[in-house]
């Protein structure tokens, strides 16, 4: 069941109907039954996986208080569930690579390609599963007594396909709270949506339309063409993924259910550190708090930080998926941070030389324009179908300078006409004047929810229209693919 169907839809309506009319200490119930029957819908067998992880670490974290050996008691069901994901997500690439590694030193073997059920949201609800059981371990929280309420946790609908990634003791309350129906919060929560839908139809998926021709098409084209492919990719990424996010936290929102943000403006970032303060917000803290610290964090001595850096962005890298594509893009931002810490004293004497003055306009825009396309040239990698593709597409940007495909009609053949494409950058410039003008998402929406009524109502049409007439749909278009929903 697609968030962008109308079978998604009339599945949210009834379930708010069900939610809002049922007595209060039933609606957690409520959610539970729309939860399991939403994954359930994908397909049954993803049931087996979600109820296992729900199953070792309740009672995992159960026992925890009654055992002298808690550490290899929680250690071993962290392995279970980690070892569950890694077979599931990378065995298959492992598998395969070694088999060509074989055929290439002469030892020819004829196996049979080896597929696996991949269920959606394995990655998410196994990291807000081991999340829980060391806040539990630690302390931090109290083990749930009722698994059909921690079931509930790791499976709520809105957010089990793409994050963002919950702690325990930020969602769970929320979801069992009695929450009343409030017409204001209902506002607030659709006007989330449409632009979740804004972002995902009319900006990502157009976006995506090029980005593709320049990736699928790589070796036939060349310089400003694949740059502007790996522009159109870098916002793609953002608008689809920030797109799904606003979705989702808007249905979770139409349930009084308020979750956490996962984004704040990643591209205005001046350094790559800052951009992973706000990108993916909730895996980036998940990281930070249960790989960087546990592993010394900063506290051991320089060579022990830089090495604690590289080993979280190469668990990072490995999370986004399988591939050595993925592991050179982790090590890439490991690099960027470590670079930029070695060479902050002889960045400061150059700003010096050429007379920047610190804090200065011309100092933030070199500092985002610079950051942004270290960002994107990993990105590069990331988007790659493989390593030697990734190198392949950077080799064809840099080795050709051709201005002229900007006056040439050049762009017109990259899978957009000249409207659509007048029409998309409008559209980009626009986000970006919103982002710029209210720095707080929350800002732009009370900026709306509190104009004029004939304003307020020409805003919600225009939206409305602007999905329905501009996004994308069509012969080849799936509706139901989100980027990181593959994550």
């Amino acid at each position: 069941m697609s968030y962008l169907s109308l079978t998604f839809a009339g599945f949210v309506i009834l379930s708010l109907v069900l939610y809002y009319t049922v007595p209060a200490k039933l609606r957690w119930g409520v959610l539970l039954a729309a939860s399991l029957f939403f994954y359930g819908c994908f397909d049954l067998r993803y049931l087996v996986f979600l109820l296992s992880a729900a199953a070792t670490t309740y009672a995992c974290a159960r026992l925890v208080g009654k055992t002298k050996h808690k550490k290899w008691l929680v250690g071993g069901c962290i392995a279970l569930n980690a070892g569950v994901w890694f077979v599931i997500k990378e065995l298959p690439w492992l598998f395969t690579t070694a088999v060509r590694v074989l055929d290439r030193s002469g030892l020819h073997w004829d196996a049979p390609t080896l597929s696996l059920l991949v269920p959606v949201g394995l990655s998410y609800f196994t990291l807000q599963a081991i999340a829980y059981l060391i806040d539990v371990a630690k302390g931090k929280v109290e083990a749930q007594r009722n698994f059909f309420q921690y079931l509930l946790f790791l499976s709520w609908f809105p957010a089990i396909v793409q994050g963002p990634i919950s702690r325990y003791d930020q969602l769970m309350p929320r979801l069992l709270h009695t929450n009343k129906f409030s017409y204001e919060g209902m506002r607030h929560a659709a006007l989330l949506v449409l632009f979740g839908l804004v972002k995902k139809m009319v900006i990502a998926d157009r976006l995506g339309i090029l980005a593709n021709h320049c990736f699928g098409n790589y070796e036939d084209l060349s310089g400003i063409v694949l740059y502007l492919g790996v522009v159109a990719y870098s916002i793609q990424l953002y608008a689809d993924f920030s797109g799904c996010v606003d979705l989702c936290r808007g249905v979770s929102g139409l349930f009084g259910v308020e979750m956490v943000q996962n984004f704040d403006r990643p591209y205005q970032s001046r350094s790559v550190k800052e951009f992973w303060s706000r990108w993916h917000m909730s895996l980036s803290g998940w990281l930070k708090d249960y790989i960087y610290i546990p592993l010394g964090g900063n506290r051991k001595g320089t060579f022990r930080k830089y090495l604690n850096i590289t080993v979280t962005f190469l668990v990072s890298g490995l999370w986004h998926g399988a591939g050595f594509n993925f592991f050179l893009w982790g090590l890439m931002h490991a690099a960027y941070q470590i670079i930029g810490e070695l060479t902050l004293p002889f960045r400061k004497n150059a700003k010096q030389l050429i007379g920047m003055k610190e804090g200065s306009a011309s100092e933030r825009i070199c500092q985002t324009v610079i950051t942004f396309h270290l960002v994107a040239l990993a990105w590069i990698v990331f988007r790659a179908g493989g390593l030697a593709t990734g190198i392949d597409y950077i080799r064809n940007m840099l080795t050709t300078f051709n201005p002229w495909v900007l006056v040439d009609g050049t762009l017109f053949r990259l899978g957009l006409s000249q409207n659509h494409l007048v029409f998309l950058v409008a559209h980009i410039v626009l986000l970006l004047h919103i982002q710029h003008r209210f720095p707080r998402q929350e800002d732009t929406l009370r900026g709306v929810l509190d104009a004029h009524l004939v304003l307020r109502w020409i805003i919600y049409l225009v939206l409305i229209f602007d999905v329905l007439l501009f996004g994308v749909y069509g012969k080849g278009y799936d509706m139901g693919s989100f980027m990181y929903g593959g994550f």
